[in-house]
């Protein structure tokens, strides 16, 4: 089957062609037509002139006139008399020449005055144009060798050929830069859908400049292509969302897995060790009794932190302002953490200052950094609050630089430090928190030197006092 470019050339070259032979066809039989009636009225013109001449001049001087018109010309006078015998002849002796009065135009001027015709001359073997005029009783004929004609109208209908050939070579040329147009505009539309196929939207692009049907065709194939572009994005970001969905349950999965397998172990290791022993030491079964309850309380420690991080990616928790001092709630922070980590030491820089914010919250965000900071440093840690800053500094193991952007991440854990020491949401809530008091977590940290982490007071020290 042929492609659409081919079969328009194809076409339009074999309609041209026969366009052509049409062409010089008609303009052959037009063109002797019009040779045929040029050479009549001009044969028409010189029967007028030699009537006069038949009439003033002598019969000698009159056959020497027509037989000087033969040589010159080659047109065949002929003087007819009434009965149709020949009276002149410019070719030949009249005697012995057969009657005329039957030839067709010598009977058509009889009746009508003039008459033509295209026929066969016996007498010279040719074929001859005819034309006469009746004229006192005579009539005079002139004839013309249709061969003479013919060379002329050869000629003429050459050079028509020639023109026509001319007009035929341009619009061939024409369709050609159309069959090229056609041929380049439907590779662009091929391409286009090709891309299209292949899914590269961004790379569909050309217009096509052949035709206005193209051209809507290539606006079509664009807007196609625009809006499957937009459902392929549309397509991956749900892919994204729903993969950050799998991969965040698979991370609460893997996270609450390995976080809660050592309590629960260790819960289940001493109660059946109380379940089985007899007669245990009421001291050792003391210590068994509160080794469970740690392990519970760190379970339940950590159901608390789950869930609020759940709330915080929920969007369901909401700060509850009001204006309270920072130091004693600092104070109150380093009391409870010193009980639980008995031999360390908390040193407390804290200037006298009130905060706009939510007390529970931030009172999260003081146990959580400080907290780490205890848990990862063998010496002093320092809170420190001075400059709309507040500061928890150690001089722990410190952080790589690559991880300080990933440790507030949700769920997300140094396998160096297992952060944190929980499901890997305590810096996430510390961040999130902050950001909803208009401030930002800082970190710093140098690795074997130590740690700062930081956020500015400056958000939380404006604000009105609720009523």
């Amino acid at each position: 089957m042929l492609r659409l470019h081919q079969l328009f050339f194809r076409q339009t070259a074999l309609l041209f062609l026969l366009i052509f032979l049409i062409g010089a066809v008609l303009g052959y039989v037009l063109l002797k037509q019009m040779e045929i009636e040029t050479h009549e009225r001009m044969l028409r013109h010189t029967l007028l002139v030699l009537e006069k001449d038949l009439q003033t001049l002598p019969p000698r001087e009159f056959a020497d006139r027509i037989r000087t018109l033969r040589r010159k010309t080659g047109i065949r006078t002929t003087v007819i008399a009434a009965d149709g015998h020949v009276m002149m002849e410019s070719d030949r002796d009249p005697k012995g020449m057969e009657n005329h009065a039957g030839r067709p135009e010598v009977r058509q001027a009889r009746a009508e005055g003039w008459g033509s015709s295209v026929r066969h001359s016996h007498t010279l073997g040719v074929d001859l144009l005819y034309v006469a005029h009746r004229t006192d009783g005579r009539t005079l004929r002139l004839a013309y060798a249709l061969s003479a004609i013919k060379s002329q109208l050869l000629a003429l209908w050459f050079k028509a050929l020639l023109f026509l050939g001319g007009v035929m070579g341009v619009l061939f040329w024409l369709s050609h830069r159309l069959h090229r147009s056609i041929d380049r505009d439907v590779a662009t539309i091929r391409s286009a859908l090709d891309r299209l196929l292949q899914k590269e939207f961004d790379q569909v692009s050309g217009d096509a400049r052949c035709c206005l049907e193209f051209q809507e065709i290539s606006r079509l194939i664009r807007k196609v292509a625009k809006k499957l572009a937009k459902r392929e994005r549309q397509k991956a970001k749900y892919t994204r969302k729903l993969k950050e969905v799998t991969q965040r349950q698979s991370d609460i999965i893997s996270a609450i897995s390995h976080e809660f397998k050592n309590p629960v172990a260790a819960i289940m290791g001493y109660a059946q060790s109380l379940r089985e022993a007899r007669g245990m030491d009421p001291r050792l079964e003391a210590r068994f009794l509160e080794k469970i309850h740690l392990n519970a309380e760190k379970i339940s420690h950590m159901i608390d932190r789950l869930a609020l991080a759940i709330k915080l990616e929920n969007r369901s928790f909401q700060p509850r302002k009001s204006r309270f001092a920072l130091p004693p709630l600092a104070e109150s922070v380093r009391e409870m953490l010193l009980q639980k980590y008995p031999g360390r030491t908390i040193r407390l820089e804290c200037s006298d200052r009130e905060l706009w914010a939510d007390r529970d919250m931030i009172e999260h965000v003081l146990i959580n950094l400080t907290e780490n900071a205890l848990k990862y440093s063998e010496e002093e840690v320092i809170l420190r609050c001075r400059d709309d800053r507040l500061e928890v500094i150690d001089e722990g193991m410190g952080i790589e630089a690559k991880e300080i952007e990933k440790i507030t991440r949700r769920f997300y854990r140094v396998d160096r430090l297992s952060w944190n020491n929980s499901i890997g949401v305590g810096l996430y809530i510390v961040k999130y928190i902050l950001e909803l008091h208009g401030s930002e977590l800082e970190i710093e940290s140098v690795p074997g030197q130590g740690s700062v982490f930081a956020f500015s007071l400056k958000p939380m020290a404006q604000g009105k006092v609720t009523e």
